[in-house]
């Protein structure tokens, strides 16, 4: 028992098995009008929120807030008028748009204009409390499991390139 005691005391002590903190993934965008491509991860991106339109090289308008279960039905209409592949992403997918920085909102305003400083929905459930879904909230620019499906929030959708 002491030797198991000593061994796990070594491992905290020096830090076996614990990853260092991971820089932030480098990000290449290319915008292509109302889409920038994440040259990287391989994803189109909407420039703008759902609710808002690509006018005069920027989003104009008001991002709408929608409980999850209607993430279903925008994607579909997306589909229709955009081609196929619309999806809300992962969460990781998401947090690659945060930028760390003084002001929110945390996202590059030179290539996602007017986002929304508040919460967006991610496509990703909690395992650990199955009601609830991932989100990244771009005032902070954290991330957090606690969304209830009914609780509104911004979308910005993805495509696989």
């Amino acid at each position: 028992m002491k030797l198991v005691l000593t061994l796990i005391l070594s491992l905290i002590v020096t830090g076996y098995g614990v990853q260092p903190a991971k820089a932030q993934e480098t990000t290449v965008f290319v915008p292509k009008g109302p889409i920038v491509i994440d040259v990287m991860a391989g994803l189109n991106w909407m420039r703008c929120s759902i609710g808002q339109v690509w006018k005069n090289e920027k989003c104009d308008g008001t991002p709408i807030l929608v409980p999850f279960a209607v993430t279903k039905t925008i994607i579909t209409r997306t589909t229709s008028s955009m081609g196929d592949g619309w999806r809300l992403p992962t969460r990781d997918e998401l947090q690659r748009l945060v930028v760390d920085q003084t002001d929110p909102p945390m996202i590059n305003q030179d290539i996602f204009s007017e986002t929304h400083p508040g919460i967006y929905w991610s496509a990703d459930q909690n395992w650990l409390l199955p009601n609830n879904f991932w989100v990244v909230n771009f005032f902070t620019g954290h991330n957090y499991g606690r969304a209830w499906g009914n609780q509104n929030f911004a979308i910005r959708l993805v495509q696989e390139r």
